[in-house]
């Protein structure tokens, strides 16, 4: 095997845009993302189009001014480290809390909900210059998604860390 890569000065912090709140330094930012209260019998499923309801998530990348070799970003998921993967559709985040038959489905600029469990990830292009500064910008949706069984009213809790990774 031979392993070949390099190491960057660039590390992109990131700051909140719509839907989000961001607190911490740049490689250990927590992002919280509030879905709010959702009716139980107004989440459908995948094939019902899933997204009834939910938050867009728009992130804002300040890359500094020593990404000149850097163009894009790339947001690559880690379900396993946080709540996992829902037990009935692998395609959706695992919920914790009191609600069941509900999962929260990650879902691009172009409403394709993103298979979760195969390492799908969300990708920005970096545009700047050494003077102003490189910057990026990533954009999701979060969504309550019906997993299959039958949804129950409660709290539903998930975690998905990510790892920001630049080409």
């Amino acid at each position: 095997m031979n392993f070949t890569g390099e190491i960057i000065a660039a590390s992109c912090s990131i700051s909140a845009g719509a839907g989000t709140s961001v607190t911490g330094a740049a490689g250990d930012q927590v992002i919280d993302v509030k879905l709010g209260k959702i009716s139980s019998n107004s989440i459908k499923g995948v094939a019902g189009g899933g997204i009834t309801a939910g938050q867009a998530v728009n992130l804002n990348l300040d890359c500094g001014t020593t990404a000149a070799d850097v163009t894009a970003v790339t947001m690559q998921f880690d379900p396993s480290s946080g709540s996992g993967i829902d037990g009935k559709n692998p395609n959706l985040l695992r919920t914790t809390g009191t609600a069941t038959g509900v999962g929260i489905g990650i879902y691009n600029t172009a409403n394709r909900l993103l298979n979760l469990s195969s390492n799908e990830s969300i990708r920005g292009a970096i545009s700047g210059d050494a003077t102003a500064g490189y910057k990026a910008k990533l954009s999701l949706r979060a969504v309550y998604v019906a997993n299959g069984w039958t949804v129950k009213p409660g709290t539903a809790i998930g975690t998905l860390p990510f790892t920001l990774s630049y080409e």
